[in-house]
């Protein structure tokens, strides 16, 4: 939880520069860049997180990496990271930092789950419904999980509706095992 926290000042310093330079734009387009990157790149977190490898051999392989594809604001906050020690940190700053942007930009972003893809209607039906609680841009993220069985599970920022079929079983079943029915004849 520690963890967390020190990379969400680390990002909120981050968009705050960001802000004061007018950069923020190009910012929000690096943190893109830098969850691609380390999400497709499983070797470059373990090297960044890794307590073995200098910190002066993990800046000159992130700076490899990252040349030409973020912008000076974002490599020279990263450098100053890795200075201080802090790079184990940069994968869940970049994580918050996202968050952060979303929050600044008033976009809430959502998460849907359902056993099959959502048609054209449905994904309309979802954005306005949630378009009702939220007024602003909302980013929508599909996931498909056969296992629900049906119906959907809803992540709204930190809340979650749960209304899936799979748990709606898993209730009833709570509810016949915790009581005993006798049938009236």
């Amino acid at each position: 939880m520690a963890t967390a926290r020190v990379a969400a000042r680390y990002a909120k310093a981050l968009l705050s520069l960001a802000q004061e330079r007018n950069e923020l734009g190009a910012v929000g387009q690096d943190l893109d860049t830098l969850e691609a990157l380390f999400s497709g790149s499983r070797e470059l977190v373990v090297l960044l997180q890794s307590p073995i490898v200098k910190g002066d051999k993990k800046q000159a392989v992130l700076d490899a990496v990252l040349k030409g594809h973020v912008g000076e604001l974002t490599a020279s906050y990263l450098q100053i990271l890795i200075q201080k020690g802090r790079e184990g940190l940069v994968v869940d700053m970049v994580q918050e930092g996202q968050t952060q942007l979303r929050a600044l930009r008033n976009i809430q972003s959502v998460t849907v789950t359902t056993a099959v893809a959502l048609t054209d209607a449905l994904r309309s039906s979802i954005l306005a419904q949630v378009a009702k609680v939220h007024k602003g841009e909302v980013e929508l993220t599909e996931q498909v999980d056969p296992e629900i069985l049906g119906g959907y599970i809803l992540h709204i920022g930190d809340q979650m509706i749960d209304a899936s079929v799979k748990r709606q079983i898993q209730a009833l079943g709570r509810e016949l095992t915790e009581h005993d029915y006798e049938p009236e004849f």
